[in-house]
Order: structure tokens, then sequence, then C-alpha cells
């Protein structure tokens, strides 16, 4: 989030939530707020969001519309709010879902305000009736299946992960969405959307393949685990398999698709975007270039033990 405007946008969208919650909610807002804070690890909120290797739920909505005129403070600003209480909403269900829960379970009658906040801010732009409500409907349903699927799997293969666990930031098209139509752009609107399930599968496999560890631990399924137990030899561990091929299986699978992301990106006209998917592909080698010295002094360790 280097763009000092949007950064203000969601200082203010925090800084609103709070205050529609201490009014709606006095006694729960509280503690809240204080699981807000712990989630971002800081005094400020909104610092969460401005994470650089976070999915850019925040940022995609303005680089759309930056695509076709300058972007609309106000109606930036109430995509933004609402996104950020549509976040908390599913933060709040997914980490008691994934037995990853603190506080969440006392703060569950919250994600009735987060809920009630995320619909609510379309409402002065779109009438009932209108085209969008369909979109956003089908798409929330659709956040919902694939979060409920994602929890039920066990042996995952590509197709499946595709479909369902790399969807699970499906929601974020219903922003884009509110842009092309509040903009009269609805062919842009497939383009967009198709662009978020192909990011939103190479972030959810960065994310099955650096933390393969603690998915371990939390006895997590994931695609990425699925094809350790398919790849790595019948008596081998997958920390073995991790260290012999994995981790380089996973990120050469993750440079293929990012390459594939910039190609699509290329139709969508947006320098911003571009620019991000650069920077994350630098991460990328940045963080298998300081793993991989680690990773084979491991596997040269494991060669003289055996």
């Amino acid at each position: 989030m280097n763009d000092p405007q949007l950064n203000d946008l969601l200082t203010t969208a925090i800084t609103r939530l709070e205050h529609e919650m201490a009014q709606a909610t006095p006694v729960m807002a509280g503690q809240v707020s204080r699981w807000m804070r712990q989630l971002a690890q800081s005094p400020q909120p909104e610092d969460y969001f401005k994470h650089p290797i976070g999915f850019p739920l925040l940022r995609l909505p303005w680089w759309l519309e930056t695509t076709i005129r300058a972007p609309e403070l106000s109606f930036q600003s109430d995509l933004i709010y609402s996104t950020v209480n549509g976040y908390y909403y599913i933060r709040l269900l997914d980490n008691v879902m994934d037995g990853h829960a603190t506080v969440e379970r006392q703060l569950l009658p919250a994600a009735g305000f987060f809920h009630t906040q995320f619909q609510s801010a379309y409402q002065r732009y779109f009438e009932q009736g209108h085209p969008f409500w369909a979109f956003f409907a089908q798409t929330w349903f659709h956040s919902a299946e694939v979060t409920f699927r994602d929890a039920s799997l066990e042996d995952i293969t590509l197709a499946q992960f595709q479909r369902i666990a790399g969807q699970k930031v499906c929601a974020g098209k219903i922003p884009l969405a509110a842009v092309c139509y509040r903009c009269e752009r609805q062919d842009l609107i497939a383009p967009w959307s198709q662009f978020v399930d192909a990011l939103g599968a190479w972030h959810q496999m960065w994310n099955d393949v650096f933390d393969w560890s603690k998915d371990v631990r939390h006895g997590t399924r994931t695609y990425f685990l699925s094809e350790a137990e398919r790849r790595k030899e019948v008596d081998e561990a997958v920390a073995a398999w991790v260290v012999r091929e994995g981790f380089e299986w996973g990120v050469v699978t993750l440079q293929d698709w990012m390459q594939a992301l910039k190609e699509q990106a290329g139709d969508l006209n947006s320098p911003d975007l571009f620019g991000y998917l650069e920077q994350r592909g630098a991460m990328l080698r940045e963080q298998r270039d300081e793993l991989a010295d680690s990773l084979s002094q491991l596997a040269r360790l494991a060669v003289a033990m055996a």
C-alpha cells in the first residue's frame, strides 16, 4: 500500500468501522478492536492490510478504476470500508473453522456487524434489482461454498485446488464488479474476475509452499502436502521430500504460474497491477535464495547420516 491516497482511505475506513461498532455494540466493540490489533500485531489495525505479501484486496478495485478514469474517492472509500468488514467477517469464521481460534469463538456475534456493514456499503450505489446484486449474491454464495468444501478435502488434486482452495478469495470480485457497474464498463467484469481466480490460486499456493511445516503441525491438508504424499518415496518423510525436491518443485510451479499471471495481466491495461506482479516475483526469488542454502545443507546432512 504505497499510494498515500489509498493509505488515507484505509485509515479512514478503520476509524469509521471502530466508531460504528462503538455506537452500535459498545460492550463488544472494545474486544473486537483488541482482536483487530492482535491480527495486525500493531497498535494500528490498518497495518494488517498493508503487508507486502498480503492478497491485494483493497488495491485491485483502485487499480481497475484507474484504467478507466481518475478514482472517485468517496466511492473508493466505501469500497474499502466494505471490503475491510467483509475480510474481518471471513477471517472470524475461518479461524474458528480451521481450529486456529483464540478469542474468535467469543467474538462470533461480531460477524453480524461485519456482514451488515460489508453489504450495506453498496446500497447507496445500486438500487434493488440492479444487476450488481445478482453478481453479489452469486459470488458471495460461491465464497461460502468453496470455504465449506475446502475444509472437508483430504487428498487434493490440482483440479480441486484450482476449483476450490484457490478460489477462497473470490469475494474480492465483488468490489471489482461494483467499479465496473459504476463506470458502466461491464465488459471488464469477466477478465478481471478471471484474473482474481488465477491470482488467488497463486497466492494460496505460495502460502502452501512456505507454510508447509505449520500446516503439517496443525494437520491442515493442502495441495502442496497432497503432492508430497503422491511424490515422496514410500518410507520417506514429508520433510525429507521437501528438502530433497519438494521446495524447489513448489517454487518452480509458482514461477510458472507467475509468468502466466503476467501474460493475463497484460490485457488488463494496469501498470500498477503489473508492477505488483513484478514485485511479488522478485520477492519469491529472494525467498527462494534465502532458503536454498539451508535446504542444501539439510540435504547433505541427510545423505551423510544415511
